[in-house]
């Protein structure tokens, strides 16, 4: 029995996958992911390549959105709970494998979702925290933006 106000709830999970090419993996890993209590999934390292985009979407049964990967590294995705009606005004994927976003419609206001796979070598992190800041500032409307996913630093104390 859904509460009245269930609809106006909004709960995003966010899991590191390590690859989800593996049929039986990825069956287990959307199994587990329908019995948590959210609308929204931001998915890393989903190892995806472009024919497995029809086949996971069948098997999700709800919109998902890909960035895609190699078959061994990168892939992001943000996948719709299948029991959601939502409403997706614009979607956005980088080629780096690194970062997609989509704008909802939710109670009459707009909200951007943008799940991210930072790089682990600190090197490059920068240069992808640059292309995000811009990609968030060209491609968003600031004032309602939730950013999730794996950032891949640690926090260290200062000496």
């Amino acid at each position: 029995m859904h509460s009245h106000n269930s609809s106006s709830r909004f709960d995003v999970f966010s899991l590191n996958v390590r690859g989800i090419r593996d049929q039986a993996k990825r069956r287990s890993i959307f199994s587990f992911l329908k019995d948590q209590k959210a609308n929204k999934f931001f998915l890393q390292e989903t190892y995806s390549e472009p024919s497995d985009e029809n086949v996971w979407r069948k098997e999700w049964g709800g919109e998902l959105f890909f960035t895609l990967g190699t078959k061994h590294s990168k892939g992001v995705c943000i996948l719709i709970n299948p029991t959601e009606q939502t409403q997706v005004d614009y979607s956005y994927s980088n080629n780096s494998g690194r970062t997609v976003l989509i704008t909802i419609s939710l109670n009459g206001q707009k909200l951007t979702l943008c799940n991210i796979y930072a790089p682990n070598d600190q090197g490059n992190q920068l240069q992808f925290m640059q292309e995000l800041n811009n990609c968030i500032i060209d491609k968003t409307e600031l004032t309602s933006l939730i950013i999730g996913g794996d950032w891949n630093c640690t926090l260290s104390k200062k000496r």
